[in-house]
């Protein structure tokens, strides 16, 4: 993983527009949504008059724009710094005020202590005064101080943020992104509103506290003496080498720390400094490349955000920015949701996905809120070849589901109110395994996805028991605190489970990761197959015998709720015989029982419902075999048989969709 920072960000550090203070500067997100709405993202101006000793809000709205560093109001102009949280000051004249509003008050007001008392000065002037005495007399630190003394009038009005943007009024299509203070001050001769950002003293504060501290000092508290030593990351002899010392803790770099070894698992803890050391500007490398991955390769895997770090072949010439375009797009395509022919280029057609160069792949999962970095997934060493193997196969899954008839694959993959058709890929099959909220770091679909990327078998006995929770989930109406996409209607919600796991176990298949008992061969199709789509789908899915009876008995069921339905029961009754944790062989015979019993009831002069399902009836008894010697749990978990029950009662024959409106409720919304 270092060798990658540091390629990345040595890359960056030969780009001609790089600023000064540019390892520092954060750029407020816009959200895509809002974007979508046609929102205006706003920059605001707090101008306090230090010669009245009073602050007002510049009411006119400037449109906030990054696309220039050198723009007057620019992040980069304005010093819009990254939070550094944990014990330090806060030294932050302009925020993005939707997260930063309490440290941007800290920096002019400061404080209260942990026993209430009021502060005495300002943050940014503390952190001044502390550490760079030489610029307490400065005209920014003057002019702080003198904000300072309007804190209880300050605080009276503007608490909170809301009350900020309340106050400025700018309507509901506004969003404030970027907030910055400004003084006028006849002893600074400004008589025009001039950002503190850009008084004398700031910049050479930042210059001394970022750029110029180096590593003077190891962690035992000894000073570093500089002589030739070996760098860790590039291997190589250098006179600047010490022990890294990393700024921001929102970082890829706190990966090699004492306290959770993730990287450095094999140092000593006693001489760590000396085994993990780096040259200065191998360490801004380094920190430069950490932004760039968090920045630029980031993805979500089972709702969890996850880097992608690449490892390339030693020696091998690669273009750095065209090689992340590409492994964001691959991962996207792999874990993320969205619209079927939504991409082009190269990037997305996944005939020229293969793109030349060689790699591997880790996946590192982490949480953070900004001002932290927590590892708490590892995906390591995946080859270049199965990653692209993966998604090939998926998207051949997909293209299979779709020729074979009887499962509606098209109407399975669509959601929302609009029917759009998604590609069948990693955040469908998430979508499959329900996962509580308060479980989410460690969830099974993580584990899964884990397991495949890694080529480890899938056992299909975990996979049987996460479709029956998926079951009970739509059934009992469990949608709170769980991934799961809600359906209210239960027959529509079964039909996409069902054949989503048909198309995840046929992928796991054939990526020869499927762990399943080698004596259950799936059956060859008999001559007396009168559906050629169900014929089809069982020689596709590669169905046993026995699973083959439990797709009949599903078959029978779903004619008994159709009659069901025609009798205006339109809540199907008889699927109240189902046994939701699964269905063993007494729940199976009793089933069995019931329904011969209900097409008995159901059958009309109009509608032999019994006659209809005499061939089902037959398959069915034909197929299930109970005995001694071969006894049927022995052969069938429960779980995996109310599996292969709600195929045959969620599969619809050609001839048998053109019927659906009649008998089926209007379908919800995925």
């Amino acid at each position: 993983m270092l060798d990658t920072l540091y390629k990345f960000g040595k890359h960056m550090s030969n780009d001609s527009s790089r600023q000064e203070f540019d390892d520092f500067i954060t750029i407020p997100p816009l959200d895509e949504k809002e974007k979508s709405r046609q929102l205006q993202f706003l920059v605001a101006e707090v101008i306090f008059d230090l010669d009245a000793g009073s602050f007002y809000l510049n009411d006119r709205p400037v449109v906030f724009d990054d696309s220039d560093k050198s723009a007057k109001w620019s992040p980069y102009n304005l010093r819009c710094l990254k939070i550094q949280g944990g014990n330090n000051k806060s030294i932050y004249p302009t925020v993005d005020p939707r997260k930063s509003f309490d440290p941007w008050k800290k920096t002019f007001f400061g404080k209260e202590d942990k026993n209430g008392n009021p502060p005495k000065k300002a943050e940014l002037v503390e952190a001044i005064e502390k550490d760079f005495p030489d610029l307490a007399g400065s005209p920014v630190c003057w002019a702080v101080t003198e904000v300072f003394k309007m804190r209880n009038a300050f605080e009276s009005t503007f608490p909170e943020w809301k009350k900020v943007t309340e106050a400025l009024d700018w309507g509901e299509k506004s969003r404030v992104v970027l907030l910055f203070a400004s003084v006028k001050s006849a002893e600074l001769d400004c008589p025009e509103p001039k950002p503190v950002a850009q008084l004398e003293g700031y910049d050479e504060f930042l210059r001394q506290k970022f750029l110029q501290k180096g590593s003077e000092t190891n962690s035992e508290g000894e000073k570093n003496i500089f002589i030739s030593k070996v760098c860790y990351v590039t291997g190589e002899q250098r006179m600047d080498v010490g022990e890294p010392s990393f700024g921001s803790r929102y970082s890829l770099n706190k990966m090699f720390v004492t306290t959770t070894k993730n990287y450095a698992s094999g140092f000593d803890d006693k001489d760590f400094f000396k085994n993990y050391q780096a040259g200065t500007e191998i360490q801004t490398y380094l920190e430069r490349g950490s932004k760039y991955v968090l920045d630029n390769l980031t993805v979500k895997i089972a709702g969890i955000d996850h880097c992608v770090i690449p490892q390339f072949r030693a020696g091998q010439p690669v273009d750095l920015e065209d090689q992340s375009t590409r492994l964001k797009g691959k991962s996207e395509l792999l874990f993320a949701m969205h619209k079927k022919e939504s991409f082009g280029g190269l990037i997305y057609d996944i005939k020229n996905i293969a793109d030349g160069e060689t790699y591997w792949i880790t996946f590192l999962g982490y949480e953070s809120d900004g001002n932290f970095f927590k590892t708490i997934n590892l995906i390591k060493d995946i080859s270049k070849t199965h990653f692209e193997t993966v998604i090939r196969v998926l998207r051949d899954v997909d293209s299979e589901m779709a020729e074979l008839a009887g499962q509606q694959w098209l109407d399975t993959m669509t959601y929302g109110k609009e029917k759009t058709p998604y590609d069948f890929n990693f955040y469908t099959i998430y979508s499959l395994i329900p996962v509580r909220k308060e479980k989410e770091k460690r969830n099974a679909a993580l584990a899964i996805f884990k397991a495949i990327l890694e080529r480890r078998p899938i056992a299909s006995e975990a996979l049987f028991g996460h479709f029956v929770e998926l079951i009970q989930c739509h059934r009992f109406e469990r949608y709170t605190g769980y991934n799961i996409l809600q359906n209210n209607n239960f027959d529509f919600a079964t039909r996409d489970a069902v054949f989503q796991y048909h198309a995840f176990l046929h992928f796991l298949k054939k990526i020869k990761l499927l762990a399943m008992d080698e004596k259950l061969k799936p059956s060859v199709a008999t001559l007396e197959e009168k559906n050629a789509a169900i014929s089809a789908f069982f020689e596709r899915m590669g169905y046993t015998d026995d699973q083959r009876a439990l797709f009949y008995l599903g078959r029978i069921l779903n004619s008994v709720g159709r009659a069901q339905a025609d009798k205006e029961h339109k809540s199907k009754p008889v699927l109240n015989k189902l046994n939701y944790n699964g269905m063993d062989s007494h729940d199976i015979r009793r089933l069995r029982k019931d329904l011969f019993e209900k097409c008995r009831q159901y059958t009309t002069p109009q509608k032999n419902v019994l006659g209809f399902n005499e061939m089902n009836f037959s398959k069915f008894t034909d197929l299930f075999i109970d005995s001694k010697d071969a006894p049927w749990d022995k052969r069938m978990k429960p779980d995996e048989a109310l599996f292969y029950l709600l195929s045959g009662y969620s599969f619809r024959a050609p001839e048998e969709v053109k019927d659906d409106s009649e008998t089926l409720t209007t379908e919800t919304e995925n």
